[in-house]
């Protein structure tokens, strides 16, 4: 009888450990959820951060496939991202004891639960706004500031100039395509060199509602830029000892000291770099798009490449009418040009104003 007594002990003591062990590793898993405000807030902010990023790329990817077989842009803002977290747990406990047998009962148990309950809200890109923003030539005060901002003057003027001072950019589109005048590649290099060389400012003033841009080219040049400077006086039709140059809307300039650029619409810049898409050979073929170009442009804007399989390196990909359109990783100038297009969405502000995507996160 005493060895029955030594060993009951010994098994409610066993017994007791375990419960005891369970409610450790119950409590254990409650402490963390206790401060899951601080330890998502990094996390939260970068994953967001990352899959805007990617969907923006994918939008303006897909909406480029969509133009060039003739489907209308559809443009979709997100405005708000709500981020709810719910951590819960539940410990039940319980013990009995009957003495004459010397039984001993302990009963533990425990639940936890965790849930992440993400509310996205859209707003499609619609109505009047976002007709004006989309067909309105973009203003030549905008195009200079991203050039004054160190974006590449010869990149940016070549798709969104269709002409500077009455001298013409080629269009690749399907219904106003034709060549440039020879002299714009020309410029556009001098231009690239004097960017180069630091010699050419902006100065914006403002009166009202008014705003007027000025370049300014400073007097102290390196030799190359000297020459580079009288060579676009002289095809511009510029006074040559101009200090500063009023930026203009137009195709033709009023005076020698005006600089007159016709810009081009969103809409027009989406139709360009629509043009460059490689397109699969039997959509050509039973009329779904137009043709691609006979011989590859080393001037393209932007190379977008299409097939039946999956890219495995893509920086964006989207998959369309059973085929796969993306850009090469590898392509950084086809890459510079996606990420200029995203530029020019935000500083027209197509959406109306809506104002930049809101995150709220819930970690209570």
């Amino acid at each position: 009888m005493p060895f029955r007594r030594k060993e009951g002990r010994a098994d409610r003591n066993r017994t007791s450990r375990v419960g005891g062990l369970l409610c450790l590793a119950v409590i254990t898993f409650l402490l963390p959820g206790c401060g899951i405000g601080p330890t998502v807030l990094g996390r939260d902010r970068l994953d967001y951060q990352t899959a805007l990023s990617e969907s923006w790329k994918q939008q303006i990817l897909q909406n480029l496939v969509r133009i060039r077989y003739a489907d209308a842009p559809v443009f979709l803002e997100v405005t708000s991202i709500i981020s709810q977290y719910q951590v819960g747990a539940q410990l039940n406990a319980g013990t009995s004891l009957n003495n004459p047998p010397w039984s001993h009962q302990e009963q533990f148990s425990g639940s936890a639960a965790y849930s992440d309950k993400p509310t996205l809200t859209y707003m499609p890109m619609t109505g009047e706004k976002f007709a004006r923003s989309l067909f309105m030539p973009i203003s030549p005060a905008t195009i200079v500031s991203l050039v004054q901002a160190g974006w590449p003057v010869d990149m940016t003027l070549r798709l969104t100039c269709a002409s500077v001072n009455g001298i013409r950019n080629r269009a690749q589109g399907p219904a106003m395509a034709r060549a440039g005048d020879p002299e714009f590649e020309e410029l556009l290099a001098a231009f690239r060199r004097i960017q180069l060389d630091g010699t050419i400012a902006t100065r914006i003033e403002k009166k009202g509602v008014v705003e007027t841009a000025f370049v300014i080219i400073s007097q102290e040049t390196s030799k190359q830029s000297q020459v580079d400077e009288a060579r676009v006086r002289e095809l511009l039709g510029l006074d040559p000892n101009a200090k500063e140059l009023r930026l203009v809307y137009g195709v033709v300039a009023s005076g020698k000291t005006e600089l007159a650029m016709q810009t081009r619409s969103m809409s027009q810049l989406l139709l360009e770099l629509a043009g460059c898409i490689d397109v699969p050979a039997e959509h050509v073929a039973s009329g779904k798009t137009y043709p691609n170009p006979k011989e590859k442009d080393a001037l393209a804007f932007i190379r977008i490449h299409s097939g039946v399989i999956k890219p495995s390196e893509a920086f964006a990909e989207v998959q369309y009418r059973g085929h796969w359109f993306w850009i090469d990783d590898g392509d950084f100038a086809s890459k510079r040009m996606l990420t200029l297009m995203m530029m020019f969405f935000s500083l027209v502000e197509p959406g109306g104003g809506a104002g930049a995507p809101i995150v709220t996160v819930n970690a209570g």
